[in-house]
């Protein structure tokens, strides 16, 4: 039997490269020497640079058009007299590149001097496997205590502090109006998984699945969003879910946050209606 013949490294490189990023994850299991290869810096770098798209969107949608549009009609606006010059949300509103993560509006890649992409890599595919599963499952949020629930999104910024960031330090990274230093809502407690059939079967396997105020809708595959929310359990402890807004407002922003990289805090972007 002839034995198969080995390839250049550069050859596995090159074809690797083109898969998408869980399968090269996937690849870094197969042997040691991949996982090698294949963490390096120099091809981290290659990889999301070719693979995603971080130019910023030329004009906000969803949310932040939403927090930012004073004509909006989600707006309550906290001003005596409804004026209408103080309803905005950031002073300097975050961007989303148009691989969808949202990022801090001071922030970009080419002026992080001290870039990691081995780090960066890592949080892309987190935030990317989140914004897989938020189009498979249907995800939204659902405030604790709320009559409303919120699109999913993700956002990433740069954090170097062992602790994981305070209410007061995101309304300061992402330019809140003042206003919102007034009583942000904060909940750190992780709730238990849940999940509810929609079919008297107990044998059924479409049903709603729920994990700390994320949910899905209600006909979806139950057992693979366990295991995506089983995933994310692990990525997101510990975490700190936070609400930045005021009785004024509608929907706040919430953010559900951990440390899924060296350097790196990200999670899910998302609003809460509180009426």
């Amino acid at each position: 039997m002839t034995a198969l013949p080995i390839l250049p490294p550069e050859i596995i490189e090159k074809i690797i490269a083109v898969l998408p990023l869980p399968e090269v994850c996937n690849c870094m299991l197969v042997c040691k020497e991949w996982k090698e290869l294949l963490s390096s810096e120099q091809f981290c770098k290659n990889y999301v640079l070719s693979h995603y798209d971080f130019d910023d969107e030329e004009e906000p949608s969803g949310h932040l058009q939403s927090w930012n549009d004073p004509d909006d009609s989600w707006f309550y606006y906290w001003d005596e007299n409804d004026d209408k010059s103080n309803v905005w949300v950031f002073s300097d509103p975050p961007k989303r590149w148009k691989c969808g993560i949202v990022h801090l509006a001071d922030y970009s890649l080419g002026s992080h001097k001290e870039l990691k992409y081995k780090d960066f890599f890592q949080a892309v595919y987190i935030l990317t496997r989140i914004q897989n599963a938020a189009e498979e499952f249907g995800l939204d949020c659902g405030a604790w205590a709320n009559e409303g629930s919120g699109e999913v999104e993700t956002c990433l910024f740069p954090w170097t502090k062992d602790t994981l960031p305070t209410a007061e330090d995101v309304i300061t990274c992402f330019h809140f109006n003042p206003e919102m230093h007034k009583d942000p809502l904060v909940n750190e407690k992780i709730a238990e998984m849940e999940d509810e059939e929609n079919s008297d079967d107990e044998d059924s396997e479409s049903g709603h699945v729920s994990w700390n105020t994320l949910g899905t809708s209600y006909d979806v595959h139950v057992k693979k969003a366990k295991t995506f929310f089983n995933w994310m359990q692990k990525i997101f402890s510990p975490m700190i879910r936070i609400a930045i807004g005021c009785d004024s407002m509608n929907p706040v922003p919430c953010f559900i946050l951990a440390k899924i990289a060296p350097g790196w805090v990200g999670g899910v972007l998302t609003s809460l209606s509180l009426t």
